[in-house]
């Protein structure tokens, strides 16, 4: 009937190449500011519940998420160190995925929020040794969202 089982994992690939937040992974007790959200608040529109903790965690980021490109042939296994100078700054997200529409192992991270800048190299030190990423930007895949708008 040209029905195919798949689980859950079969969403990581595409949800990496587009960028898209899942709540139990990416959101869960963080401020909108530290996961590039800052643009769902709007604190000028009056009160609401939880106001004066978001003006007061604004410009306080913990860490910043960011997107990489790991140079791997294979996905990550989730929660690797990302290093600079072997000093820690910052971890792979759970469910990092391997594209196989763009040939490319990519994971959301959390990292020192100074660097988020695209281009800037990292070492990923995990339980089966080191490799070199890069931040870029995410979404990876249709970044200028040309293909839901035509």
């Amino acid at each position: 009937m040209g029905v195919m089982a798949c689980s859950v994992n079969s969403v990581f690939p595409l949800r990496m190449e587009a960028a898209l937040l899942w709540r139990r992974f990416d959101l869960m007790e963080n401020t909108p500011w530290e996961v590039n959200m800052g643009w769902s608040v709007h604190l000028k529109k009056g009160d609401f519940r939880g106001k004066e903790a978001l003006v007061a965690a604004k410009g306080k980021e913990r860490f910043k998420l960011a997107g990489i490109e790991v140079d791997l042939d294979r996905a990550l296994a989730g929660g690797e160190k990302l290093m600079i100078d072997g000093k820690e700054v910052g971890r792979v997200h759970d469910k990092p995925a391997w594209s196989h529409r763009l040939n490319k192992s990519l994971a959301i991270v959390r990292l020192d929020p100074e660097l988020t800048v695209i281009g800037t190299r990292l070492e990923v030190a995990g339980e089966d040794g080191t490799c070199t990423a890069t931040v870029v930007k995410f979404p990876v895949y249709d970044t200028e969202k040309t293909r839901t708008h035509q």
